[in-house]
């Protein structure tokens, strides 16, 4: 018998505009690609149909780098998906956080450093991308708390050498932000 999902994971973007030390897509390199947004509202509509309870869009890429991603968020939600994301959140603006931040359930921060300095390294990014990251988030919480909206914010720390005394300093840097919560993942090369 055939049995359909209950939760999918969805890379919308094929694009990342950081090369994380610890990523796995290095293997098959970044070909900047899109999932076309009416054949992706197309599909989710579809899972709906068929029982999806939930859609995370995480993967190969930073999905809040495609063009459309609130339009595409915003669909799942309406279509009675709870809508999860995975983002660096450099590309999580006020904006954005604005038309779609109601439709999300919760969303998970990469930021694997507690210091910019660590972070550019690790993520292979302009340092400053670290308070960029934060701050996006920060004021993500600010207009969760003005509008009433239920989304849960956090971040996660893959735990490296490189990282690995600096996970009480982003700790403190989320709560300051107004997150909920903060993962520490060990990580193996072996």
């Amino acid at each position: 018998k055939a049995i359909y999902p209950i939760y999918v994971e969805i890379t919308p973007s094929g694009a990342c505009n950081h090369r994380c030390t610890f990523c796995a897509v290095d293997y098959i390199g970044y070909k900047v690609r899109f999932l076309d947004t009416g054949m992706l509202k197309e599909r989710v509509s579809e899972m709906a149909e068929k029982g999806v309870k939930s859609i995370m869009y995480a993967g190969e890429g930073e999905p809040l780098l495609h063009k459309q991603i609130a339009e595409i968020i915003n669909h799942t939600k309406k279509a009675g998906i709870d809508v999860a994301i995975t983002t660096n959140a450099t590309a999580l603006t006020e904006k954005l956080a604005e038309e779609a931040l109601g439709s999300v359930t919760w969303l998970k921060a990469s930021i694997n450093a507690g210091t910019a300095e660590s972070y550019g390294k690790i993520h292979r990014t302009n340092p400053q991308h670290f308070d960029q990251a934060l701050r996006n988030l920060a004021k993500a919480a600010e207009i969760r708390a003005k509008k009433g909206w239920k989304v849960t914010l956090g971040a996660q720390m893959v735990l490296l050498p490189e990282n690995q005394n600096e996970a009480t300093n982003l700790a403190q840097r989320a709560k300051d932000a107004g997150l909920d919560y903060v993962v520490i993942k060990p990580y193996s090369q072996h």
